[in-house]
């Protein structure tokens, strides 16, 4: 799918903000701070539970919806009808209605119980902040560095370009093995400037990031080759990452990046895959964060919805989908959120990144804490979610 002028503008953007803007973009420094709005980010909780509608705006369960009352987080926006199951996939479907509740379970929040298959332990990896804010930077500095993966195991069809950015905390650590991931851009993004302060902050809390500069990665296997790459440096007496990185890998990406970011998954390495409004079905058990937001651009990119009713509901691992309360397809999810008036939506979407990775690649309780627990899950209390769900949590 084909972006539009907002990439120019939020290029035309970063040049006429100068070295503040870059500051910004790159996620390195002070908080991201536009037009007036900052944001600073935490939470904790604790339990399991498998959904969360904290506005109330969108009904679920069975039967069909009825005005009822509003969720804990007092919307009261229109909702669908309640098709078969626990709540999201069916609710955008149906009659509307206003306000939250039906027979089913998506009144307001998730129920609490049952035995959770996350990590609850203390990270080897350096934290900062009680507790933890992923959503700014985190203990580590961070350096890049390029390469060129053309002959290190893409495909002669591949197309150019083959270079890559590589996110990594410096120094790295000498007693703990940081993980790695793999980025993968939208249609027609190259280079990182749009989507390098995801990787940034993944860096600054340990995370060592490889993102391709290409603009179509779900044609050939970009994600895959770069994890790859990564895995063999370890190994590799001579490489600056030298028995330093864990095999334990995730992989993530926007749009198209998010549709090879599920095709990646296929490697026996990758163990969390973090889509932001992408497809596709993740391999069998692997932990999936599926990031979106409510607006479909008028119908026209349908893939927002497609999040939320097919690739969260292919996932058999631990799984959790979060939708943002007019959360947009370019806007959002991109560089031109944190340059925009309100740049939420899109702190929120990089600080659950971080922590998704921090949580499964990391065994990091704290950043686990934000995502079950039920009803007190670390973000069911954040305004702007138009739809929370969890399972195998």
């Amino acid at each position: 799918m084909k972006f539009n002028v907002v990439w120019l503008l939020a290029s035309a953007s970063i040049a006429l903000f100068g070295a503040a803007a870059i500051e910004l973009v790159t996620g390195c420094g002070q908080s991201a701070t536009s037009g007036g709005s900052s944001g600073s980010l935490s939470g904790g909780g604790s339990g399991n539970g498998n959904l969360v509608n904290p506005n109330g705006d969108t009904n679920g369960g069975s039967g069909s919806a009825s005005t009822g009352s509003q969720g804990p987080g007092g919307g009261s926006a229109t909702g669908g009808g309640g098709g078969t199951g626990a709540g999201s996939t069916g609710g955008r479907s149906g009659a509307g209605s206003t306000g939250g509740s039906t027979s089913g379970s998506a009144q307001g929040g998730p129920s609490d119980g049952g035995t959770s298959t996350m990590p609850s332990g203390t990270s080897c990896l350096q934290t900062k902040g009680s507790p933890p804010d992923y959503s700014q930077p985190g203990p580590y500095k961070v350096a890049t560095k390029m390469v060129d993966l053309a002959d290190a195991g893409l495909p002669s069809s591949a197309a150019s370009p083959t270079t890559y950015t590589i996110y990594y905390p410096s120094p790295m650590d000498t007693n703990c093995l940081h993980p790695i991931a793999a980025w993968g851009n939208g249609t027609g993004v190259t280079g990182q400037m749009t989507y390098q302060f995801y990787n940034n902050n993944a860096a600054s809390w340990g995370i060592v990031t490889i993102a391709s500069d290409n603009s179509n990665v779900a044609g050939s296997p970009y994600l895959a080759t770069g994890i790859e790459y990564l895995i063999a440096q370890n190994k590799d007496p001579s490489s600056i990452f030298y028995q330093k990185l864990s095999t334990k890998a995730g992989v993530a990406g926007h749009s198209q990046g998010g549709i090879a970011a599920t095709a990646a998954t296929m490697d026996p390495n990758v163990v969390g895959e973090v889509c932001i409004e992408g497809g596709g079905t993740p391999r069998q058990g692997v932990a999936t964060l599926c990031l979106t937001g409510s607006i479909t651009d008028g119908g026209l990119n349908p893939v927002n919805a497609g999040v939320v009713t097919s690739t969260y509901p292919s996932t058999t691992g631990p799984a959790f989908l979060a939708d943002w309360d007019g959360g947009d397809h370019v806007t959002t999810p991109t560089v031109a959120g944190l340059l925009s008036q309100n740049p939420q939506g899109t702190l929120q979407f990089v600080r659950l990144l971080t922590a998704w990775y921090r949580c499964f690649l990391a065994d990091d309780g704290a950043a686990c804490n934000l995502f079950k627990g039920g009803k007190s899950c670390g973000i069911c209390k954040d305004p702007g979610w138009y739809l929370l769900e969890s399972k195998n949590l």
